[in-house]
Protein backbone atom coordinates (compact mmCIF):
# COMPACT_ATOMS: atom_id res chain seq x y z
CA UNK A 1 0.00 0.00 0.00
CA UNK A 2 2.93 2.32 -0.57
CA UNK A 3 2.37 5.21 -2.98
CA UNK A 4 5.61 6.26 -4.68
CA UNK A 5 6.88 9.74 -5.52
CA UNK A 6 5.69 11.57 -8.62
CA UNK A 7 2.20 10.10 -8.64
CA UNK A 8 -0.05 12.29 -6.51
CA UNK A 9 -0.81 16.00 -7.12
CA UNK A 10 0.45 18.64 -4.72
CA UNK A 11 -2.95 19.01 -3.05
CA UNK A 12 -3.09 15.31 -2.12
CA UNK A 13 0.53 15.34 -0.95
CA UNK A 14 -0.06 18.41 1.22
CA UNK A 15 -3.24 16.93 2.65
CA UNK A 16 -1.39 13.76 3.57
CA UNK A 17 1.29 15.66 5.48
CA UNK A 18 -1.29 17.81 7.30
CA UNK A 19 -3.30 14.80 8.46
CA UNK A 20 -0.14 12.86 9.38
CA UNK A 21 1.12 15.81 11.45
CA UNK A 22 -2.20 16.01 13.30
CA UNK A 23 -2.26 12.28 14.01
CA UNK A 24 1.35 12.41 15.21
CA UNK A 25 0.48 15.18 17.67
CA UNK A 26 -2.53 13.16 18.82
CA UNK A 27 -0.45 10.01 19.31
CA UNK A 28 2.71 11.36 20.97
CA UNK A 29 1.28 11.42 24.53
CA UNK A 30 0.50 7.71 24.20
CA UNK A 31 4.03 7.07 22.95
CA UNK A 32 5.46 8.65 26.10
CA UNK A 33 3.47 6.21 28.24
CA UNK A 34 4.20 3.15 26.10
CA UNK A 35 6.96 0.62 26.72
CA UNK A 36 9.90 1.52 24.40
CA UNK A 37 10.85 -2.16 23.76
CA UNK A 38 7.26 -2.94 22.87
CA UNK A 39 7.03 -0.04 20.43
CA UNK A 40 10.38 -0.96 18.89
CA UNK A 41 9.32 -4.59 18.49
CA UNK A 42 6.07 -3.72 16.70
CA UNK A 43 7.80 -1.10 14.55
CA UNK A 44 10.27 -3.77 13.44
CA UNK A 45 7.44 -6.21 12.73
CA UNK A 46 5.61 -3.64 10.58
CA UNK A 47 8.88 -2.66 8.87
CA UNK A 48 9.72 -6.27 7.98
CA UNK A 49 6.23 -7.33 6.87
CA UNK A 50 5.76 -4.31 4.60
CA UNK A 51 9.00 -4.98 2.73
CA UNK A 52 7.52 -8.16 1.24
CA UNK A 53 5.76 -6.20 -1.50
CA UNK A 54 4.39 -7.03 -4.95
CA UNK A 55 4.45 -4.06 -7.39
CA UNK A 56 1.13 -2.91 -8.87
CA UNK A 57 1.83 -0.02 -11.22
CA UNK A 58 3.16 2.94 -9.20
CA UNK A 59 2.15 1.25 -5.94
CA UNK A 60 2.43 -2.14 -4.23
CA UNK A 61 0.48 -4.84 -2.42
CA UNK A 62 1.97 -6.29 0.76
CA UNK A 63 1.41 -7.47 4.30
CA UNK A 64 1.47 -4.82 7.01
CA UNK A 65 0.43 -6.33 10.38
CA UNK A 66 -1.57 -3.15 11.01
CA UNK A 67 -4.13 -5.06 13.06
CA UNK A 68 -1.53 -6.52 15.39
CA UNK A 69 0.29 -3.17 15.68
CA UNK A 70 -2.93 -1.34 16.55
CA UNK A 71 -4.14 -3.99 19.01
CA UNK A 72 -0.86 -4.06 20.95
CA UNK A 73 0.12 -0.38 20.81
CA UNK A 74 -3.18 1.50 20.70
CA UNK A 75 -2.63 5.22 20.03
CA UNK A 76 1.14 4.65 19.98
CA UNK A 77 0.65 2.68 16.75
CA UNK A 78 0.76 5.78 14.56
CA UNK A 79 4.33 6.85 15.45
CA UNK A 80 5.42 3.22 15.02
CA UNK A 81 3.96 3.12 11.50
CA UNK A 82 5.47 6.53 10.66
CA UNK A 83 8.96 5.53 11.81
CA UNK A 84 8.68 2.18 10.01
CA UNK A 85 7.76 3.92 6.75
CA UNK A 86 10.57 6.45 7.12
CA UNK A 87 13.15 3.71 7.72
CA UNK A 88 11.89 1.74 4.73
CA UNK A 89 12.41 4.78 2.52
CA UNK A 90 15.84 5.67 3.92
CA UNK A 91 17.25 2.14 3.98
CA UNK A 92 15.62 0.46 0.99
CA UNK A 93 14.06 3.22 -1.11
CA UNK A 94 10.64 1.67 -0.46
CA UNK A 95 7.71 4.09 -0.72
CA UNK A 96 8.35 7.79 -1.24
CA UNK A 97 9.55 11.01 0.36
CA UNK A 98 6.79 13.31 -0.88
CA UNK A 99 4.19 10.60 -0.26
CA UNK A 100 5.35 9.79 3.29
CA UNK A 101 2.42 11.74 4.70
CA UNK A 102 -0.07 9.90 2.46
CA UNK A 103 1.34 6.48 3.30
CA UNK A 104 1.50 7.25 7.02
CA UNK A 105 -2.09 8.53 6.98
CA UNK A 106 -3.56 5.57 5.12
CA UNK A 107 -1.79 2.88 7.15
CA UNK A 108 -1.65 4.78 10.44
CA UNK A 109 -5.40 5.44 10.42
CA UNK A 110 -5.98 1.73 9.91
CA UNK A 111 -3.79 0.83 12.89
CA UNK A 112 -5.45 3.46 15.10
CA UNK A 113 -8.93 2.24 14.19
CA UNK A 114 -7.95 -1.38 14.88
CA UNK A 115 -6.62 -0.35 18.30
CA UNK A 116 -9.75 1.66 19.12
CA UNK A 117 -12.08 -1.22 18.21
CA UNK A 118 -9.97 -3.68 20.21
CA UNK A 119 -10.19 -1.53 23.33
CA UNK A 120 -13.99 -1.42 23.25
CA UNK A 121 -13.93 -4.63 25.31
CA UNK A 122 -12.22 -5.51 28.57
CA UNK A 123 -11.11 -9.08 27.90
CA UNK A 124 -9.26 -10.75 25.00
CA UNK A 125 -11.63 -11.85 22.25
CA UNK A 126 -10.70 -13.58 18.99
CA UNK A 127 -13.86 -12.23 17.36
CA UNK A 128 -13.05 -8.65 18.34
CA UNK A 129 -9.45 -9.08 17.17
CA UNK A 130 -10.67 -10.25 13.76
CA UNK A 131 -13.20 -7.42 13.52
CA UNK A 132 -10.62 -4.82 14.58
CA UNK A 133 -8.15 -6.03 11.97
CA UNK A 134 -10.75 -6.29 9.21
CA UNK A 135 -12.13 -2.78 9.78
CA UNK A 136 -8.74 -1.21 10.44
CA UNK A 137 -6.96 -2.72 7.45
CA UNK A 138 -10.08 -2.30 5.32
CA UNK A 139 -10.07 1.43 6.12
CA UNK A 140 -6.38 1.65 5.22
CA UNK A 141 -7.03 -0.06 1.88
CA UNK A 142 -9.94 2.26 1.05
CA UNK A 143 -7.93 5.40 1.93
CA UNK A 144 -5.02 4.13 -0.13
CA UNK A 145 -7.23 3.44 -3.15
CA UNK A 146 -8.85 6.88 -2.80
CA UNK A 147 -5.43 8.54 -2.73
CA UNK A 148 -4.52 6.83 -6.01
CA UNK A 149 -7.92 7.43 -7.63
CA UNK A 150 -7.83 11.13 -6.73
CA UNK A 151 -4.48 11.50 -8.51
CA UNK A 152 -5.97 11.34 -11.98
CA UNK A 153 -8.06 9.19 -14.30
CA UNK A 154 -4.99 7.28 -15.43
CA UNK A 155 -4.48 5.84 -11.95
CA UNK A 156 -8.05 4.75 -11.28
CA UNK A 157 -7.56 1.35 -12.88
CA UNK A 158 -4.42 0.93 -10.78
CA UNK A 159 -6.41 1.88 -7.68
CA UNK A 160 -9.12 -0.67 -8.46
CA UNK A 161 -6.56 -3.41 -9.16
CA UNK A 162 -4.56 -2.66 -6.01
CA UNK A 163 -7.76 -2.60 -3.94
CA UNK A 164 -8.87 -5.98 -5.29
CA UNK A 165 -5.44 -7.57 -4.83
CA UNK A 166 -5.20 -6.32 -1.25
CA UNK A 167 -8.44 -8.07 -0.19
CA UNK A 168 -6.91 -11.59 0.01
CA UNK A 169 -4.12 -10.08 2.12
CA UNK A 170 -6.78 -8.66 4.43
CA UNK A 171 -8.25 -12.13 4.96
CA UNK A 172 -4.83 -13.56 5.78
CA UNK A 173 -4.05 -10.73 8.19
CA UNK A 174 -7.35 -11.23 10.01
CA UNK A 175 -6.42 -14.86 10.61
CA UNK A 176 -2.94 -13.86 11.75
CA UNK A 177 -4.28 -11.27 14.19
CA UNK A 178 -6.68 -13.78 15.71
CA UNK A 179 -3.83 -16.28 16.16
CA UNK A 180 -1.56 -13.64 17.75
CA UNK A 181 -4.27 -12.50 20.17
CA UNK A 182 -5.03 -16.06 21.22
CA UNK A 183 -1.33 -16.70 21.81
CA UNK A 184 -0.72 -13.50 23.77
CA UNK A 185 -3.85 -14.04 25.86
CA UNK A 186 -2.28 -17.28 27.08
CA UNK A 187 1.36 -16.31 27.53
CA UNK A 188 1.49 -12.53 28.09
CA UNK A 189 -1.93 -10.87 28.27
CA UNK A 190 -0.49 -7.54 29.42
CA UNK A 191 0.74 -6.97 25.83
CA UNK A 192 -2.86 -6.72 24.70
CA UNK A 193 -3.28 -3.40 26.48
CA UNK A 194 -6.57 -4.20 28.19
CA UNK A 195 -7.64 -3.82 31.82
CA UNK A 196 -8.19 -7.57 32.10
CA UNK A 197 -10.77 -8.86 34.53
CA UNK A 198 -9.19 -10.75 37.46
CA UNK A 199 -9.25 -14.53 37.30
CA UNK A 200 -11.32 -16.46 39.82
CA UNK A 201 -8.18 -17.41 41.78
CA UNK A 202 -6.96 -13.82 41.87
CA UNK A 203 -10.38 -12.62 42.93
CA UNK A 204 -10.53 -15.19 45.72
CA UNK A 205 -7.06 -14.21 46.91
CA UNK A 206 -8.00 -10.53 46.88
CA UNK A 207 -11.13 -11.34 48.88
CA UNK A 208 -9.10 -13.20 51.49
CA UNK A 209 -6.63 -10.31 51.79
CA UNK A 210 -9.50 -7.87 52.22
CA UNK A 211 -11.08 -10.09 54.92
CA UNK A 212 -7.77 -10.35 56.79
CA UNK A 213 -7.38 -6.60 56.70
CA UNK A 214 -10.77 -6.14 58.31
Amino acid sequence: MHVVDGVCPTSVIAGGFVVAAGLTAYSLPALERASPPRVAMLTAAFFSASLLAFPVGPSSVHFSLLGVVGIVLGRAAFPAVLVGLLLQRLLFGHGGVTTLGINATTMGCGALLAGAIWRLGREPSALRAGLATALGLGTAIVLYALALASSGAGLRKVAYAAFALQLPVLVLEVGLSVAVVRFLARVQPDLLGLPLAPTSEAAAEASEVSADAR
